[in-house]
């Protein structure tokens, strides 16, 4: 009896093996630029950076910041991005609507219209960030 039970809990994890095995992974690009001057224009719901305080949606970091630029694919959101890179040269990517950019010890000037207070803009709010960074991660 026992000897069945261990054969059929065999078969069933060999099949969930397989099952496991076969089912296709998306993997994402990332593509790294070191000591680069970027420039960031269009719509995203999602613009972070650590330790951030927005004032009227416009912040000009004195410190060096890490900075977080995201557009989901949602509706309306695409992002402009371009990059030159003392090491890699220009890199350009043109209304891309499912991108994530990260954006390390960055500083520059930085506007998201979603902490704007003087200006109500439409959904998605619009993002334009002009910055020389040490590292920029771009993932599509």
């Amino acid at each position: 009896m026992e000897n069945r039970m261990l054969k059929k809990s065999l078969v069933i994890g060999v099949i969930f093996a397989v099952i496991l095995v076969s089912i296709p992974t998306i993997t994402a690009d990332t593509e790294i630029f070191n000591n680069s001057f970027v420039l960031i224009a269009g719509k995203s719901n999602s613009t972070n950076c650590l330790s951030l305080w927005w004032r009227i949606g416009l912040f000009i970091p004195v410190l060096k910041r890490h900075f977080f630029v995201v557009a989901n694919g949602e509706e309306g959101e695409s992002l402009n991005v371009l990059i030159f890179s003392l090491n890699n040269g220009l890199a350009t990517y043109y209304d891309y609507e499912d991108i994530r950019i990260e954006l390390t010890r960055a500083r520059g000037v930085f506007y998201w219209g979603g902490k704007s207070l003087l200006i109500d803009h439409s959904e998605p709010p619009p993002v334009l960030v002009l910055c020389r960074t040490e590292r920029a991660y771009v993932t599509t």
